[in-house]
């Protein structure tokens, strides 16, 4: 992975919304030299990390690794959030209709 090219994109996507590098520390509990260490590439982190990051920014993985973010992958995550509160009889109920909608 290019930990620099990941690093510029989270520093983009922290200023987007107007977060400083201090409340983004705060944010996912580590020091702001760690996080200036991650923006710039210097510092690499765990999956449990990254999560935190992709959590917090609303943002694919896949923008931050590959610099996508597609309406369609923005909209895929909008359904896998969903699911997570739904429980095994509506989670199968909606597989019926996402597979009877695909075979069309």
């Amino acid at each position: 992975m290019n930990y620099a090219l990941i690093g510029e994109r989270i520093r983009k996507s922290r200023k987007e919304i107007n977060m400083t590098q201090e409340e983004f520390a705060e944010a996912i509990g580590v020091s702001v030299g760690y996080i200036n260490q991650i923006e710039t590439g210097k510092k690499c982190f765990n999956l449990k990390r990254f999560n935190e990051i992709v959590d917090i920014f609303d943002k694919p993985i896949s923008y931050f690794v590959e610099g996508t973010d597609t309406p369609e992958q923005s909209t895929i995550k909008e359904i896998t959030d969903l699911l997570y509160n739904a429980d095994a009889n509506k989670l199968n109920m909606i597989k019926n209709v996402v597979m009877a909608i695909l075979e069309e």
